[in-house]
């Protein structure tokens, strides 16, 4: 399951978030104290058996806006990546980097948002499609609230549809958001929230591989019986200091459900298949390392996690449970934590490009990654998108 599907009450996708527990994910931390030297922006890793971070090569992709949302892959291996300046952007390039189009969604202008730092447009994600578009998910400015936007574009980036789905077919639901979509099974799954100005619901829609609606629910957010079957894990406000995290069926029926304090909260994704699942949450200015098991009670103690903030960014679980965090400390940086002790890592990025952290992360390999942020160094010929080739391997 890919890049962004999370919900993440971060200040990037504040409606709901969702963890495919047993599919791998395209898309943390805890250092409790810190014991080792910096070395150019280098954190040698305390312990034994850590890994080294290396930041392989950089590209810098000039007039683009600097607010990064997402990053995914396409299949011939290159990379899509949205972003929002006063309305939503999406760019494609191929896999070292070079831009092979760009695409603005038009200013309407008949829609006032009341500021210039409130967008008319979001795309939270992008899927490359069997036929060779490129699907993209995400919400419009309407009235104070938003409306779902799914537009697909061809393979030089020109639009071919631009769509609203109504939650259930019913007009009632006036506001609703897509906050992720992924490749599921033989075509796609958008996840969003929606409400009838009364009551909120997480929402689930399938596509096709050409992205033509067949199905949708909404998560069934009472209390059901526990059952040991594939599933996703979603997160949720459930009050002002509460996240609701629930396991569900491919239905929308609840498997499990469980309330945890927290105003923030950041799901990792797991690299391989597994019964877990992995969540940052802050409370009270202290993060927290949640794992938890099929019933969503602790497989282990929860571990503070100190000196990196991965709000804003994202985290992955590894294969040999240890994580990687894509965050800040205080510019934008890269954690590994051992999945058994506090053994970690960090390496910041270079800091001629100012970014306040990582918009995204996607795998290529068990040990790569590429981040995307943006930056707003006051140096003009140094701002816009910095595309990373980043490597976590075994230290010799």
């Amino acid at each position: 399951m890919p890049a962004n599907a999370t919900t993440r009450r971060n200040g990037k996708r504040p409606a709901g978030s969702a963890s495919k527990v047993w599919q791998s994910m395209t898309g943390c931390r805890i250092i409790s104290r810190i014991c080792a030297a910096a070395v150019a922006g280098f954190l040698v890793a305390c312990g034994s058996h850590g890994r080294s971070i290396t930041v392989d090569r950089e590209i810098l992709i000039p007039d683009v806006e600097p607010r990064v949302n997402a990053i995914a892959r396409t299949r011939d291996g290159g990379f899509v990546i949205t972003g929002t300046g006063l309305t939503a952007w999406v760019l494609a390039t191929d896999s070292h980097g070079t831009l092979l189009w760009k695409f603005i969604d038009p200013i309407d202008s008949k829609i006032d948002t009341g500021s210039e730092s409130v967008p008319q447009s979001e795309f939270h994600g992008a899927v490359s499609l069997a036929n060779g578009n490129t699907l993209l998910c995400g919400g419009k400015y309407k009235g104070g609230q938003t409306e779902n936007l799914l537009a697909i574009l061809d393979g030089n980036g020109r639009l071919i549809e631009k769509r609203v789905e109504f939650p259930n077919d019913d007009s009632r639901f006036i506001y609703s958001n897509v906050y992720q979509c992924f490749r599921w099974q033989d075509g796609i799954l958008l996840l969003g929230n929606t409400n009838d100005g009364t009551h909120g619901y997480i929402w689930l829609v399938e596509l096709d591989g050409n992205g033509a609606k067949k199905r949708q629910s909404f998560v069934d957010n009472v209390s059901g019986v526990a059952v040991a079957e594939p599933g996703f894990v979603f997160t949720a406000w459930d009050s002002q200091d509460n996240f609701r995290i629930i396991r569900a069926n491919e239905k929308g029926e609840t498997i499990a459900k469980r309330v945890i304090a927290g105003e923030f909260i950041v799901q990792l994704r797991p690299m391989v298949e597994s019964s877990q699942t992995s969540a940052i949450i802050y409370s009270a200015g202290r993060a927290k390392l949640y794992t938890l098991d099929e019933r969503l009670q602790d497989a282990r103690p929860p571990r503070e996690i100190t000196n990196f903030d991965v709000l804003g960014g994202c985290g992955y679980v590894l294969a040999d449970t240890s994580i990687a965090l894509f965050g800040r400390r205080p510019n934008a940086a890269v954690a590994w934590i051992s999945g058994k002790d506090k053994t970690y890592t960090m390496r910041t990025f270079d800091s001629k490009y100012v970014s306040s952290g990582l918009g995204d992360a996607v795998p290529i390999s068990a040990d790569q990654f590429v981040t995307v942020r943006g930056s707003v160094s006051q140096d003009l010929k140094d701002r816009g998108l910095i595309m990373s080739w980043v490597t976590i391997k075994e230290s010799k």
